[in-house]
This record gives structure tokens, sequence and C-alpha cells, in this order.
């Protein structure tokens, strides 16, 4: 396969740049990165639909690349644009939206199909665009942005499809008869199509998006991008099994398949060895000082021993090298999944388990002597917090007696509560990972962090409460929920500055969680 279509034409409604062009973070647009992409699989004859300021398009013509105009891009969609392509394609090929970002490996297992329709799908994102899509035995039956029509969350289609030339063609048939120019390509593929011409690939945990507007934009420069250039950051594949050595002594680990999954502040990637797989965590930069591995262990060996961690098979306390079983076809959830309504039941059973467990964990993990500890290590990395910092700590730091006087109740807590922390099987079976944080808390601490986090609807908020609590949710829960929220917010803003300042690129997310803390203190009337 060497033909690839790029649809560009649509006007933007809120921006005199397509934002296919707009630089989005050092100086990278979407179009350069995916010509980038498409060149290195060996795609020999792209072809991109321009219609909205098409002249600004004009550089990118090259022996490789054609340039289409679609003259009626305000008066019609995808399918319009896709048709002006008919006279210059002649086999099989991919079709991507030009507002779409994605990774590399969506290319290189697309180009892997050797014929015929292919669809890219992934979790749902929670963007209130999606469109989702519902499958049988590996073919797609249905696709819509209407979630009312929706009988099961399967996941959501992104902008890149391959398409057969046959398929194409009827594709043209039908759109030479049709009477409404507004049509977008996908459903008039379903409409050609039966179901069997539509098998789908599934990208479990996708780093993707697509941009319709200015905060689509932002959150592309300020998270989407930095996420995947941590998951795409070149290792050292030696240095990697000599720790596995290290692991396995008797065994020769050469032969071990090492590939990145992400991480946030650690580093973390999938070891396929010896007939098993796993998780091996490396740690970041700059977790000297704000994490204790000892208690890391015991704590995260106690979760695992409850059910609601993986087994772990190996940590070095040390070095904070930790390896653990990978949970094989796991989905990481969303922000948008989280919030499914099985999936909070799920999550409110691993909180009362963990939270009525009566284990006793290693340490205290208090929120204000973390603020105390950050504080010195911001002042040992030389690093300055945010403006206004000092103004409103007084006010944060007076949340403590404010929330004695609440009553604190302490019990073992997993205090970060990221949405990508909680993993979800095949079997259905959520697990709660990543227990560096842990200690004694609060369980409204840990419920704050799950609210926040994962940006919970007031809707999803009540429905959690409700089935975490069983009905009788107690008086101050809400109050003590919103002062850990602020704290939680005003302890990771810290964070995010002593990591920068040894060197990660977080991009506004601690500044925004600063802002945030701000705002939600207005909300207190204490």
């Amino acid at each position: 396969m060497n033909t690839a279509v790029i649809l560009t034409a649509r006007k933007e409604n809120d921006s005199d740049i397509p934002y296919p062009l707009k630089p989005f973070c050092d100086g990278v647009r979407l179009l350069d990165r995916t010509l980038e992409i498409l060149r290195s699989h060996g795609f020999q004859n792209i072809i991109i639909v321009v219609g909205y300021r098409h002249e600004m398009f004009e550089k990118y013509k090259a022996n490789d690349v054609q340039m289409l105009v679609n003259p009626d891009f305000e008066f019609t969609a995808s399918m319009g644009s896709l048709a002006i392509c008919e006279q210059y394609i002649n086999n099989d090929f991919i079709l991507i939206e030009g507002d779409t970002f994605f990774e590399k490996d969506v290319i290189s297992k697309l180009s892997s199909v050797q014929t015929g329709n292919c669809i890219i799908m992934t979790q749902e994102s929670g963007s209130g665009d999606e469109c989702f899509v519902e499958t049988k035995n590996g073919f797609v039956t249905k696709i819509t942005k209407d979630r009312h029509r929706v009988c099961n969350f399967e996941g959501e289609m992104i902008g890149i499809s391959r398409i057969s030339l046959q398929t194409f063609k009827r594709m043209l048939e039908a759109w030479r008869n049709a009477t409404n120019p507004f049509l977008n390509y996908e459903y008039l593929f379903m409409d050609v199509t039966e179901a069997l011409e539509r098998p789908v690939i599934h990208f479990k945990n996708l780093i993707w998006g697509d941009v319709d507007c200015k905060e689509d934009f932002s959150r592309l420069s300020k998270t989407t991008y930095r996420a995947l250039k941590r998951k795409e950051n070149p290792f050292d594949e030696e240095n990697l099994k000599n720790h596995l050595q290290s692991i396995f002594p008797t065994l020769d680990t050469s032969t071990a398949r090492i590939v990145q999954i992400g991480g946030m502040s650690n580093k973390n990637y999938r070891v396929d060895f010896g007939g098993c797989s796993y998780v091996l965590r490396v740690p970041g930069n700059g977790a000297e000082g704000m994490v204790d591995r000892y208690y890391e262990e015991f704590n995260a060996t106690e979760a695992s021993k409850l059910g609601v961690n993986p087994a772990i098979r190996y940590f070095n306390p040390a070095t904070g090298i930790k390896l653990a079983d990978f949970i094989e076809n796991a989905e990481t959830l969303s922000s948008a999944t989280i919030q499914h309504h099985d999936n909070m039941r799920k999550i409110a059973r691993i909180y009362q388990t963990i939270h009525n467990s009566h284990i006793r964990l290693k340490n205290e993990f208090n929120i204000f002597h973390e603020i105390e500890k950050y504080e010195r290590l911001l002042n040992s990395a030389g690093a300055q917090m945010y403006e206004g910092w000092e103004s409103i700590r007084p006010s944060v730091m007076e949340l403590e007696h404010y929330l004695n006087n609440l009553g604190v109740d302490l019990k073992p807590c997993h205090n970060d509560a990221l949405y990508d922390n909680f993993i979800k099987s095949s079997d259905g079976t959520i697990y709660l990972i990543d227990w560096e944080y842990s200690g004694m808390n609060d369980p409204m601490a840990d419920i704050a962090a799950l609210f926040v986090e994962a940006g919970f609807r007031q809707e999803s908020e009540d429905y959690f409460l409700e089935k975490y609590f069983e009905g009788n949710i107690p008086e101050n829960a809400r109050a003590k929920i919103l002062c850990y929220q602020i704290l939680w917010d005003y302890l990771w803003a810290l964070w995010t500055v002593i990591k920068e300042a040894k060197g990660d690129d977080f991009g506004t997310y601690g500044i925004d969680r600063f802002n945030r803390a701000k705002e939600n203190l207005k909300k207190l009337n204490i």
C-alpha cells in the first residue's frame, strides 16, 4: 500500500489558520507530523484535499504529494472532499482526517492489513464529539454520534481508516445519487458495506486527539502531545535488559521483548519474556525525596493481597525498580470511561475493600506534612513556585484545623487516583495500580482525588457517593471532599514545579491545578 488521502478542506469556525497548519508544540504541525509518519512507512502517493485557506497548503506540494482543491468546501462535508479524489485513486488507500493526531503505530498496524477495509477504534475520549462504535466478533455493526443509540459503549472511531478501491467506488456511486451535500464519509461507508466488510483494529490505550476548536487545540498542546512525547521517548534497551538480568539472574534475558507503555512520573515498559508478560517500572526524574520506596513496597504488596493490585514479582526499594504482572488485553480507563456506571460501581467496591480492610499501611500520608516536605524540595531544587502561591498558602494550611473539626478518619488509602491508574481486564475486573503515594489517610481524600483527577461531573460524584456509602452519605462528606480537592491540587502543583526543575515537561498541568485550588478555596464558607 502506498496511497493515502488527507482531508483538510473544512472551514474553521474559530481560527484564521487551518488547524492542521497551526504549530502546537515545539513548532510541530499536525500536517507535518502526518506526512512524516506516512513517508516513514513508504507512502509515495499522498493526496491532500484542501479548501479553506488553500493557498497556505501550497508549500506542501512535492513529488509524492498532490494537492486537490474542493471548491465547494463551505457547502459540503467530508464525503464531498473525498469524492474529489475519484480520478486519482486506483487502489486501496488510507484515509486520514487532517485534524487528527495519533501515534505512529496506528499507521504501522493499518499498513499491515493486506486487503479490504479496516476501521480504527479506541476507548471513549469524553470529548463530547465522539463517534461511538459497536462491534460483533471483530466487525463494526454501528457507528453513531448519538449516545442514546448505543447499547454497549465499546469505544469510538478515530479519523483514520483503510478503504478498499471496491468500497470507494460504491461510495462514489451512492454519492452521485445523494441529495445531502453535508454527508460525512463514514456514514456512507457504513451504508455501502456489510458488517463482514468492516473489520476493526481496537487500540486499547491509544494517545490521540482531534482538533475542531480552540479548546481541542489547547488540549493537544498542553496535554496530548506531551503525553505522546513521554511515551515515544527513546529508551536504553540494553540498560533495561541489565535490570531484567538482575531480576532473573539465572536466565538469559537478551531475548526479552520490551515496549514502552507510557507513564506520567515514571517510565513503564511491557516486557515479554519466558512465556510471561510483565510491567517493568523505572522511576522518573525528581522522585528522590518524594517517595519512600520501602513504604511503597509494603503497601503495594498488601494491596496485591487484597486483590486490588496486580501481583508484584520483584521490588527493589533502593532503586525503585519494580516488576509486576501485565494484565493481558487490559484497557486503561479514561476520564470518560471511568464515569460509566458499571465502572463507578466497581471502583466504589475497590475503595470499600481498601478503606475497610483493617490493614495498617507502613506510613501516614498527611497532606499538610507533604506540602511542607515538597516546599523544602522546591527550595533545594532552586525552583520558583507560581505567582500568588504565598498569598493563598495560609488559607490552604488553615484547612487542617477545619478538617480536624469535621473529623479525620485514618484508613488505608491509595492517594493517587489518576484515571489511568485504573486498568480494566478483559473479564471486567478493575485494578488500582501505582501505590507510590499510598498511606494511612482519610478515605474522603481518596474520593476527592478520584473526583478531581478524572474531572467527575456532578451527577457522577452523586452516583459514586451513593454507591460507596450505600445510600447513607454522611453530612460532612462533601465538605471534606472539597477541602481535599483543594489540597491535592495545591500539593500536585508543587510536585509539578519540582519535577520540571529536574527536567520533565508537563505543560500547563501544574498552573492549571494551582488555579483550580484558588477557585475552590472561594467556595468554602470558612
